[in-house]
C-alpha cells in the first residue's frame, strides 16, 4: 500500500496526486502488517485445504448416515 506524507489532491481531469512524498506502508488495512504474495498464497492454501477437509468429513458423514438407514 502506498501512503502520502502530505495531502492528496485531485486535478480537474480526475487524476489524483500527492503534495508530499509517496511512501510504502509497512502496515496494511485494518492495522495489520502488510503481507507478501507468498504469505497471502500460504494463507489461501491453508483455507482451501481446511475447506476440502471439512467437505470430505461432511460427505463421509452423509454417506455413512444414508447407508445406515438402508440396513
Amino acid at each position: 500500500m502506498i501512503v502520502c506524507s502530505g495531502q492528496w489532491q485531485q486535478a480537474q481531469d480526475g487524476a489524483v496526486y500527492c503534495l508530499g512524498t509517496l511512501e510504502m506502508a509497512s502496515v496494511g488495512p485494518f492495522g495489520l502488517p502488510a503481507l507478501t504474495y507468498g504469505e497471502a498464497n500460504a494463507i489461501l492454501g491453508a483455507v482451501a485445504g481446511l475447506y476440502a477437509v471439512v467437505w470430505v468429513f461432511r460427505t463421509l458423514a452423509w454417506f455413512i448416515k444414508s447407508h445406515a438407514r438402508d440396513r
